[in-house]
């Protein structure tokens, strides 16, 4: 029983903290007390004793202890409050944020309790069966809530026939009876497919009549109306049961799946730009039909519902209500990877239409089960179903039966499913679905997807499958753009193969709407989808956005998702030469504590253009250009004008013939890291420290062993171009997320795979330069602006990235003294990082080799163990003397706790960093120089300079 004690008359400031413990350890129970007063809880009201009451008359207290840890007095307490205090004397509004925290505990909770109670054997039945029941009684208490007489009375009924046969302990089939009933009710009146989902229960409560129960058997239900008791469902807002998955019971479960929870604002804004409004329904209800793949807890399709229902005039007739059950039934659709997401989906959709449903005039129940399937995954659900081309009929039925669970689920009706999937089938005529996509997809990179071997992935694994390949995703090539072979496996996000998916459901002009992150305008395995949204498909508006869309998730609600965002919608059809694109920027900001996006999305804090498409299929490399200022593109057309591209590097028969060298640009090798060992080996692994430009310190070593079975083998991965780079004297490394800056080394270096990338070369003078580009605020911006993404948690250069987007000056007899001189200084600015104090400080007379004080006089340095030595600092040197001693000896004197070596003492780095800061401040002008074709002595003033160092 959770207890908490606080100070004597502070017991109010222990109120939250047992009520948390209570909620973690799903205790009904709970003992708060400040040593004087003490309160015993019981669901949610208490009882107070003082100390003076309970060791007055401990028979009194004793008999009233065992009444407290009844069960019956527990659920007669719920129903019918007796403690001197209650702790919520009205229902939970639910409409309240702070109370949702509770309700989304104790939903949990709750499950786990009546799984386990409710006797069925197959866990994952038991699981659905407690999801559905669940629903049912909220369904229910919505109707009382909402103030529906007939079922408020029948309520107050009901609980106290409860309390009455608790207190009778003979009456417990009566409230087996009247559960039964209520469930009943809820399937005859309000949604018949419930009836196939509470078979199993139902066996249970019929065995359950004909017996004599105890108040455990009983239990399951009596928690299930408890629960619903201390809630108040009346005028729920449907977000509500989105943030109970995507929020909170998602965490508790552990879901992995990239999700995150839409807001409904965003939403409806989406939908209103997609077209999907009341007002364009009304226009033509026979090309409504809509799917979101990846629904989740169905906001989506909740708002789609709910305009659906909004097209008509609202004259409450059961006419007009069996017209949109239809259209509903008919056209609206959703699939996702778990089942507890699906059932508050339905439970939404159910809610909507509730005013359908029941009410004054008539009673009309939904008879066919809601267009929601639990799949093992939604993308190989599609594969093989004929949606990509008009070809041979396919076998519809093999593909539903090769994708069926391993159990059967009450979110899944094969039946359904096929109607689905013909429905698609052109055969010759214009296919009946889908004319609308709208979704979220997850966001999982596709090595995660490897990871936990999602399905799709497997089989593009099996070569013998020819259902999917990473060049054929229902029709998108997502491996590699047309005449741009890539050498080696990409690695597209989920979300890309969403996009494929999303495309193929649709017909001919049917039209999606996705918010995605935006990587999509960057990442370069992403090239590929760029490219064929460019060419195949018109997209008619771009919405990007500076703040966070998803914020203040997790279970403590202040978990940000560090993702950006953007919205994409277009139609399935060629693009026309003259389509033009509306690209939108929003520039509001959003908070951890939650923003009003439906306020927010209608700010004037935003930036509108037209764009050719045209512009999005020529530059299919990178679509960054869409969110950058007039400053920037005007910079960067001047950029690409005045210098060439890199290639004379990367070409073997550019380089040999500019050159006479060869330049490898690489990433590392497949080998284990874990494997490194600490003696001194052929290769070093480097780990980088970004106070310098060099590499100084490694993890380990790794010997040169590139056959047999040796666990140190150096094997090459896919994309890898031998051993080349490995063999370079020289070489420029920097990490492929969030590198600082471009690193040189001429040490023998290896490391694992893509943590690190490289150009290596035996020429050290051409590679200098190269690197001394490459660190340019110039060039670090423009790969700053071409691949960062606002809101996104990482940086991400690749090699591709590198040659696509950094450009080399032209050389020409003008300029070739200053690429000499840029060589000259980067080889000064690099070679400061080797200075040690023996390089600066006269020690050729010191002998001595323990010293016990240390400190800087004027150009000297002064050593003692007992004994005074004076060493000469070399001139200008003393202030920098005087810094490395301070940061390795803290007081620079007076070192007493340990000794002084003399060894030691040489080999300080002596880095004189305002030196080498001067160095590198001149090279960039001097680069700055060559790309603009400026004067040295001019370059602060030309237009661009500032833009570039700011």
């Amino acid at each position: 029983m959770p207890c908490e004690a606080k100070c004597y008359t502070r017991i109010e400031e222990g109120i939250k903290q047992l009520q948390r413990y209570r909620t973690d350890y799903t205790k009904e129970y709970g003992i708060l007390t400040d040593g004087f007063i003490w309160r015993f809880y019981r669901s949610h009201s208490y009882e107070i004793w003082t100390l003076d009451q309970i060791l007055d008359n401990p028979k009194l207290f004793r008999t009233f202890w065992e009444t407290y840890l009844t069960p019956e007095n527990y659920y007669t307490e719920i129903f019918q409050p007796s403690g001197q205090q209650v702790l919520f004397e009205e229902p939970i509004n639910l409409n309240d944020a702070e109370n949702q925290k509770i309700f989304f505990k104790e939903t949990s909770q709750l499950i786990a309790r009546f799984r386990t109670k409710i006797r069925i054997k197959d866990n994952k039945t038991a699981l659905e069966t407690s999801y559905a029941y669940l629903i049912q009684f909220i369904l229910y208490k919505s109707l009382v809530d909402n103030r529906f007489v007939r079922f408020e009375n029948e309520y107050k009924r009901f609980k106290q026939q409860i309390v009455k046969a608790i207190r009778d302990k003979d009456l417990y089939n009566l409230v087996v009876f009247q559960i039964r009933n209520i469930s009943e009710y809820i399937t005859q009146n309000i949604y018949r497919p419930f009836a196939e989902e509470q078979q199993a229960v139902n066996e249970i409560l019929i065995a359950d009549l004909q017996r004599e129960l105890t108040i455990q058997d009983i239990a399951p239900w009596l928690d299930i109306v408890a629960f619903i008791n201390k809630f108040d469902f009346s005028n729920l807002q449907n977000e509500i049961f989105g943030f109970v998955y995507e929020n909170y019971l998602k965490d508790l479960y552990g879901d992995n799946w990239g999700q995150n929870f839409t807001d409904p604002a965003v939403v409806d804004f989406m939908l209103d730009e997609l077209g999907y409004t009341p007002k364009e329904l009304a226009k033509d209800k026979t090309k409504i039909s809509i799917i979101d793949p990846a629904c989740g807890a169905g906001t989506f399709l909740y708002s789609a519902v709910d305009r659906i229902v909004e097209a008509f005039e609202g004259k409450g007739t059961i006419a007009e209500a069996a017209a949109i059950k239809e259209l509903v039934d008919k056209n609206v659709f959703g699939l996702d990877v778990a089942e507890f997401p699906l059932f508050l989906a339905e439970m939404c959709i159910l809610l909507r239409q509730l005013p359908l449903i029941v009410n004054d005039l008539y009673n009309d129940p939904v008879e066919k089960k809601l267009k929601l399937f639990k799949t093992r995954d939604s993308i190989s659900e599609f594969l093989d179903t004929g949606i990509t081309a008009q070809k041979a009929p396919v076998d519809l039925l093999s593909q539903v039966q090769a994708m069926a669970l391993d159990y059967k689920s009450f979110m899944r009706n094969d039946e359904n499913l096929l109607e689905m999937l013909r429905s698609m089938q052109g055969n010759g005529e214009d296919r009946l679905r889908f004319d609308f996509v709208a979704m979220n997809p997850p966001y999982v990179g596709y090595l995660e997807c490897l990871r936990q071997k999602t399905e799709f992935t497997q089989k593009i694994k099996d070569k013998s499958n020819t259902s999917i390949t990473l060049g054929n995703v229902f029709g998108v090539n997502l491996h590699s753009v047309p005449e741009h072979p890539k050498r080696y496996r990409p690695n597209p996000n989920l979300y890309a193969f969403f996009f494929a998916l999303g495309i193929a459901l649709l017909k001919e002009n049917g039209k999606f709407c996705m918010i995605v992150p935006q990587t999509l305008l960057t990442a370069g395995d992403l090239d590929v989808l760029r490219y064929h949204l460019a060419k195949n498909v018109s997209i008619e508006k771009i919405f990007t956005f500076s703040a966070n869309m998803f914020i203040g998730r997790g279970l403590e609600q202040n978990k940000a998702v560090p993702t950006s965002s953007m919205i994409i919608i277009a139609k399935k059809k060629q693009p026309s030469i003259n389509n033009t694109v509306k690209v939108v920027r929003f520039q509001f900001e959003t908070d951890k504590k939650g923003s009003d996006f439906a306020k927010l999305l209608k700010s004037r804090k935003r930036e509108t253009k037209s764009i050719p498409q045209a512009t999005f299929a020529k530059h299919w490399d990178n679509w960054n250009f869409i969110n950058h200022d007039a400053s920037f593109l005007r910079f960067y057309e001047t950029y690409l004008q005045r210098s060439e591209s890199i290639e004379v590097y990367y070409n073997h028969k550019l380089a040999a013939q500019r050159f006479d060298s060869e330049f490898w640009f690489d990433g590392g090798y497949a080998i284990d890291e874990k494997q490194t060992q600490e003696t001194s080996a052929d290769y070093a692994y480097p780990k980088i420290n970004h106070r310098f430009y060099t590499i100084r310190d490694f993890r380990g070593y790794w010997k040169n062993i590139r056959s047999g079975n040796s666990p140190q083998r150096i094997d090459l991965t896919q994309g890898n171009q031998e051993y080349n780079l490995l063999d370079t004297q020289y070489k420029i490394l920097w990490s492929y997320a969030n590198t600082k800056r471009f690193y040189f080394t001429d040490k023998p270096v290896i490391w694992a795979r893509n943590q690190y990338n490289a150009i290596g070369s035996n020429n050290r003078s051409e590679l200098l330069y190269l690197f001394a580009l490459l660190n340019s605020p110039l060039n670090y911006n423009i790969l700053l602006k071409q691949l960062k993404n606002e809101n996104e948690k990482d940086f991400l250069i690749s090699r591709s990235s590198l040659k696509d987007y950094v450009r080399i000056p032209i050389i020409t007899k003008d300029n070739k003294k200053l690429k000499d001189k840029i060589i000259a200084l980067t080889e000064s600015m690099l070679a400061l990082e080797s200075v040690t104090l023996r390089d600066i400080i006269d020690f050729s007379r010191l002998n001595v080799q323990k010293f016990d004080t240390i400190y800087v006089e004027k150009s000297e340095l002064v050593l003692s163990n007992g004994k005074e030595f004076r060493l000469k600092i070399a001139d200008g040197n003393s202030k920098l003397v005087q810094k490395v001693i301070q940061e390795k000896y803290k007081d620079g004197g007076l070192v007493t706790a340990q000794s002084i070596a003399l060894s030691e003492l040489k080999s300080l780095p002596a880095i004189d960093f305002d030196k080498q800061n001067a160095i590198k401040k001149e090279i960039d002008d001097l680069v700055f120089a060559m790309y603009f074709d400026v004067p040295v002595k001019d370059v602060a003033a030309h237009e661009f300079y500032d833009y570039v160092n700011s």
